[in-house]
């Protein structure tokens, strides 16, 4: 067996973020028998030398061809305002264990699947005809949140709500060329939610940015939902804890990674299972969602093995 090793340019001319790489997430979110299957906890190493994290993931099931062992790490060098992506992923033969293919991606596959989980999570959660919908947060991934929204619903009026003006800027003229869409930007909170049926934060805020007088002026819940990405390390919180109080529906990609690196850390089992009772996202029933729906996505092995698999297949294909 000849090992295939492909670096960032390469992989970047394979793989997009498109429909079809929604629909690939989807079915693996939705696939959950399996003769036998391995997701060990996350292993992160906080380096502060290098201002930044290193994350290791991985994910085996007897019924895929290979096991995926993910190493991304994320640092913020000197003075630099925009952080560095640096890793890759190791596919391995699900039957010999013989290292079949490295992924030399620098985190590209990581943007692109937490891309497509948002825009499945829509897909599922969201109402079909959306008035008005804000990307909290102006990088890399709110840009690719926006792209992944726009492949599942056409909302009316599309707001980005972030602090720094020229990033603000930045974004709307981006959304534009790219999409064709206005963005109307936002510095204040109470302004960039008001009447907001959909909120994506994609944030690495280490402090809440989304707080519940925010989402709840006048204190009435109505049909709104809040699919939060940025929250995937024990340091980092987008959401206030009296917010998440007030869900009606709590929903997850992954419960233990929810109260470990996610939005419900912090709380007691005890109020997770009594007061938030949470789902995931593949036990959701459409038909019966209503009120403040909160889906916190933290980024599973199992789909880095999904996008991974996507990618070796564009090679052979």
């Amino acid at each position: 067996m000849t090992m295939i090793v492909l670096n960032e340019p390469k992989i970047r001319k394979l793989v997009t973020l498109t429909r079809e790489v929604i629909d690939v997430i989807g079915e693996t979110f939705c696939s959950t028998d399996s003769r036998f299957s391995c997701q060990p906890p996350v292993q992160q190493m906080m380096l502060d030398p290098l201002n930044g994290l290193l994350c290791v993931k991985s994910f085996y099931s007897a019924d895929n061809h290979h096991f995926v062992v993910k190493m991304a790490g994320n640092y913020r060098l000197g003075d630099k305002d925009v952080s560095q992506t640096q890793g890759m992923n190791a596919l391995y033969d699900a039957k010999s264990g013989q290292l079949c293919a490295v992924l030399a991606d620098n985190g590209y596959l990581t943007q692109i699947r937490t891309a497509a989980a948002g825009g499945y999570a829509v897909d599922q959660l969201a109402p079909e005809h959306i008035n008005v919908a804000t990307i909290v947060g102006t990088g890399r991934q709110a840009r690719m949140q926006l792209s992944a929204l726009l492949l599942v619903r056409q909302p009316k009026h599309i707001r980005c709500l972030g602090r720094n003006k020229e990033s603000l800027k930045s974004f709307s003229d981006w959304a534009k060329q790219t999409h064709d869409v206005k963005v109307t930007c936002y510095t204040e909170a109470n302004s960039g939610l008001t009447d907001a049926d959909l909120v994506i934060t994609t944030t690495t805020s280490r402090t809440p940015v989304i707080h519940r007088d925010a989402i709840l002026a006048g204190g009435q819940h109505r049909d709104r939902l809040i699919v939060a990405m940025g929250s995937d390390s024990v340091d980092k919180r987008e959401l206030e804890e009296a917010l998440i109080m007030e869900s009606d529906l709590w929903v997850c990609d992954d419960l233990n990674q929810s109260s470990t690196l996610g939005e419900l850390k912090g709380f007691s089992k005890e109020t997770i299972e009594q007061a938030i009772k949470p789902v995931t996202l593949d036990k959701i029933d459409n038909s019966t969602l209503s009120g403040l729906i909160i889906c916190d996505l933290t980024g599973i092995a199992k789909l880095d093995l999904a996008i991974s698999e996507y990618c070796l297949a564009k090679v052979s294909g």
